[in-house]
């Protein structure tokens, strides 16, 4: 999750280049959502006492009844008494940053809007005036949506001190990294058991490597190039401690120090050294096609993927593949980050507390959530239990005609699941760490404005620098001093001095 607060530059030259072809009336029509109203429209309803609209943009596909679906919450607002109109305006994954910073641009009225954390944070939308803080709506409209999320889960979304989105805690962050989802089918055929440690994965991956079921045996660790190697850490003497953004390293003591001048960052390094030597790692692995890689992983052509990839599909191409999820090690659970989506309340609404009190209403019963996710019971799905549902209407496509993605507006508590959901799914994704370890970064938010130079030079310089070598294509000790001098040159030590800065100032105000 980036937690990083940057001006958007360019942003007046890139929407003067789309404003012939888009335009704030089409923001819905483009996706066959809803459009938001004109302001006249909205100070009509006002005065004649009308329901307050509650516009909520967000990313996909529209759902194939979704007028059905938002015609029975609207019914049952009504019938709770709230004066609320609910709309969903979806918007093109393909157009999603252009048709969302032209509407907040040019100051098209909605409510709620939907924020990846890793995409574009609240950092970024609260630095820029798109989004607004929240907490007096909270105190006022909002006491059932706050008492459902853990006091830390709010630090996660607070700038400044103040809150600015509401978390979307549909997965607790202890159990999602540190994760390797393995071939459990391929583990047994060949008598080997759970690793437990960074050789035992290698020798998993050399083991299935060597006996691959298929005549093309072009099979190789399935990485997530950007990520830091989560899953060795918690092997590591020195754990937990958190890494942000592959520069800095932060430990639970506070102190900062670069992440790639680090121990643990030379571990990671040898251990991917060893595993490109062994032939486990992909020689293409910067350069092979997205679409390529990810087809691979869907037919379950992997030694082994790093980070939870637990799924049931793979056993619909590949008859008799089944997947599993591993940990290294099994006794520390660690959040090095709150939350990794959230939603925000749009400075452009002419009634921001229609927005906190819809989610208010949302959250304060199971009703609620299961009719505004999964659409009314009996008619687009069936309780059987337990937190699981059995979908009972599909489009053509067989998906849900119906559904809104847990990920954008979810609880990990809420949440239902299909019959058939993998039990390491339900084990991770359906429950809350009891005695996880907190950051001590959560609830801090980087404002790299005054080094955004050098904090986009560094993180392009890593890419490409330094991924070669934490891939293992390279060998450290002949690559490394150079390409370690070439991120100085970026600006890496500006970097991590002005983090440690704000990291402190943070962790004072909070003695």
């Amino acid at each position: 999750m980036k937690r990083v607060w940057l001006p958007m530059v360019g942003l007046l030259v890139a929407l003067s280049a789309v404003t012939s072809a888009c335009s704030s009336s089409e923001g819905g029509n483009a996706a066959g959502g809803n459009t938001g109203s004109t302001e006249s429209k909205e100070v009509a309803q006002e005065n004649n006492g009308e329901k307050k609209l509650v516009r909520y943009v967000m990313p996909g596909t529209v759902p194939q009844d979704q007028k059905a679906g938002e015609a029975a919450i609207n019914k049952k607002l009504e019938e709770d008494g709230l004066n609320l109109q609910y709309e969903a305006i979806y918007i093109p994954w393909d157009v999603w940053d252009q048709k969302t910073n032209l509407m907040m641009s040019t100051g098209e009225e909605f409510e709620l809007i939907h924020i990846m954390h890793d995409n574009k944070g609240p950092n970024v939308l609260a630095s820029n005036g798109g989004i607004i803080p929240i907490d007096e709506y909270l105190d006022e409209y909002g006491p059932e949506l706050k008492k459902s999320l853990p006091d830390w889960v709010w630090d996660t979304v607070k700038i400044s001190g103040k809150i600015y989105s509401v978390p979307n805690y549909w997965l607790d962050s202890a159990y999602a990294d540190g994760m390797v989802t393995v071939r459990q089918d391929l583990l047994e055929k060949n008598g080997l058991q759970a690793p437990k440690s960074a050789d035992d994965l290698l020798k998993l991956a050399e083991t299935l490597k060597s006996s691959w079921p298929d005549a093309n045996k072009n099979v190789f660790i399935r990485t997530l190039n950007t990520e830091p190697a989560y899953y060795l850490h918690p092997t590591y003497e020195t754990y937990p401690f958190t890494v942000f953004q592959n520069l800095i390293r932060i430990d639970q003591q506070g102190q900062v120090s670069s992440w790639i001048e680090s121990e643990e960052f030379k571990k990671d390094v040898a251990f991917f050294r060893e595993a490109y030597q062994k032939g486990l790692v992909n020689p293409d692995v910067l350069t092979a096609p997205t679409e390529v890689v990810n087809n691979e992983e869907q037919m379950g052509r992997f030694l082994f993927r790093e980070g939870d990839g637990v799924t049931d599909k793979v056993g619909e191409k590949v008859p008799g593949a089944k997947l599993e999820g591993y940990f290294l090690n099994e006794s520390i659970k660690f959040r090095s980050y709150g939350v990794r989506n959230s939603n925000g309340v749009s400075a452009t609404s002419p009634h921001p507390e229609a927005a906190v009190q819809f989610l208010n209403w949302v959250f304060s019963s199971q009703d609620n959530f299961d009719l505004v996710l999964y659409g009314p019971e009996g008619e687009y799905w069936k309780n059987i239990g337990d937190g699981l549902k059995e979908d009972l209407k599909l489009d053509s496509n067989g998906a849900p005609a119906y559904q809104v993605a847990s990920w954008m507006l979810g609880h990990v508590e809420m949440i239902r699941w299909a019959a058939n959901t993998h039990p390491t799914i339900l084990k991770y994704r359906a429950s809350q760490s009891t005695d996880a370890v907190n950051s001590v970064t959560l609830g801090f938010n980087f404002d790299a404005t005054e080094v955004s130079v050098e904090y986009t030079n560094t993180l392009a310089e890593f890419n490409t620098s330094i991924l070669p070598i934490k891939l293992g294509l390279l060998d450290y000790e002949t690559a490394f001093p150079a390409a370690l001098k070439k991120m100085k040159a970026a600006g890496l030590d500006k970097v991590v001095e002005k983090y440690n800065e704000q990291l402190q100032a943070f962790l004072q105000a909070k003695q």
